[in-house]
């Protein structure tokens, strides 16, 4: 009752999905830049569609009151998703839907998830709002990321950075073709960074991280800021989703440039291995 849609085929389902288009993710996954698993009730006319990222974020949006179809996918999420997510230690999923009819498909949909529902922001940039440069501390510099900075293993804290863009790309070339980051450094410890986790056209979502041992100085500040100051150069978009409890995330993108945070609530849930056991 689902098929599968491979690269290439996933164009069809993009109207499905057009209330859910301020999560940058829907169009970075159909137009291939971020691997996932993507499926339809039907390949050539879908009246439903759903995308897992591979990652955090699981996607639902059309007709959602043909069960035969709702229960394919909770098979699929419980034969499939879970076991890979908790293969690969992700710590929780979410899921995003539309039209809001689909609250009361949960207990088909994500069979066994029991998941509560929970506020996230979107914000709209304005324009950059901190002169890193000026900010940057002595000892401190700040690196693009590209082929030669990631190979580097004699980076300290260099993994988790690679880890990043592996996870939300399907290569490291590809996101040094087509995506873009920064990194903080002291010396050869890598200190905070920021990178595009989704692209489409000139549109770039981000995502951050500083090393626990450095947290709360401002670095997390500084590269974010070097990523919004690039995309006002390049008249690239760039956009910034986050927990509605997230208060360090909230005040940096505040702090950087975006303005007008829009509400919305997803289904969220943690991937539990005691309780989803391989």
């Amino acid at each position: 009752m689902i098929y599968e849609l491979k690269e290439g085929e996933r164009g069809c389902i993009r109207p499905l999905f057009e209330r859910l288009r301020y999560n940058l993710v829907i169009d970075s996954v159909i137009d291939g830049n971020t691997p996932a698993w993507v499926y339809a009730d039907d390949p050539d006319e879908p009246g439903t569609a759903w995308m897992w990222n591979r990652q955090d974020a699981i996607l639902l949006a059309g007709y959602g009151d043909d069960d035969r179809v709702n229960e394919a996918l909770g098979a699929l999420f419980a034969g499939k998703v879970i076991p890979d997510a908790v293969r690969r230690h992700i710590p929780d999923l979410s899921l995003h839907y539309s039209p809001q009819s689909w609250q009361g498909k949960t207990d088909l949909v994500l069979r066994g998830a029991h998941p509560v529902k929970t506020a996230r922001r979107y914000y709209t940039f304005r324009q950059p709002a901190v002169d890193w440069r000026a900010q940057l501390p002595p000892s401190y510099r700040m690196e693009r990321l590209d082929e030669a900075f990631l190979g580097n293993a004699g980076l300290q804290h260099i993994r988790p950075v690679v880890g990043w863009v592996r996870s939300f790309w399907h290569s490291i070339p590809d996101f040094v073709d087509r995506g873009f980051g920064f990194c903080l450094l002291r010396g050869d410890v890598v200190v905070s960074w920021c990178l595009s986790v989704y692209v489409s056209g000139k549109h770039y979502e981000l995502g951050l991280a500083t090393v626990p041992d450095f947290r709360n100085r401002g670095f997390a500040t500084l590269v974010a800021a070097a990523c919004v100051d690039l995309c006002a150069t390049k008249h690239w978009t760039p956009h910034w989703h986050c927990w509605e409890d997230n208060l360090p995330s909230i005040v940096i993108a505040e702090k950087i440039g975006f303005d007008q945070p829009t509400n919305y609530e997803v289904f969220r849930f943690p991937v539990d291995a005691e309780r989803w056991p391989e």
